[in-house]
């Protein structure tokens, strides 16, 4: 993943809540087919980047992306915007040089907005269905798995939401 491609995620999703959204909302449009190109690795919260992670930090740092923090119950949340310099830039990118980098996102970011609008549990459960998918076991097995390592109890509606919500992300 570089600098363009999260920049176009987060100005498409206008303000991306929590590190845990962008997290899964990342690695599921990454599924649904949108070339972003970060590794994952399975974490207590479902699939986690480090690419991610370190490319945000990198991109608040230089002024790109507008950082938010907000104290909850149990520390910080953090959110995301694009900043004024890094959205001319994208704008300027996408006039000259940067058509064909933005249709291969936009091709997949036009039809997956609903993602912003999920819950988030509901984003990490199916996100984790989908990660044991990829690690190559069928479906109901990856959805077992899931199960089993989030400790939700079998027929959970938490279980049958994500099912849906996997199979909305990968169809």
């Amino acid at each position: 993943m570089n600098r363009y491609q999260l920049a176009k995620v987060v100005d498409w999703a206008g303000i991306l809540e929590t590190r845990k959204r962008m997290q899964k909302v990342i690695y599921l449009l990454q599924v649904a087919g949108c070339p972003l190109g970060a590794s994952y690795a399975l974490h207590h919260y479902g699939p986690y980047s480090q690419d991610v992670a370190r490319l945000t930090d990198e991109m608040v740092q230089a002024g790109l992306l507008t950082e938010t923090t907000k104290s909850n119950g149990i520390g910080q949340q953090y959110s995301y915007s694009l900043s004024e310099v890094a959205r001319h830039s994208l704008t300027e990118l996408e006039a000259s040089a940067g058509r064909g980098l933005s249709a291969a996102l936009d091709a997949v970011l036009s039809g997956k907005r609903w993602l912003l609008e999920e819950d988030l549990k509901d984003l990490e459960f199916a996100a984790t269905i989908i990660f044991f998918r990829q690690q190559g076991h069928d479906w109901p097995s990856a959805v077992e798995k899931m199960r089993q390592f989030k400790g939700l109890t079998e027929g959970s509606p938490a279980v049958k939401r994500a099912d849906v919500l996997a199979r909305r992300v990968v169809a």
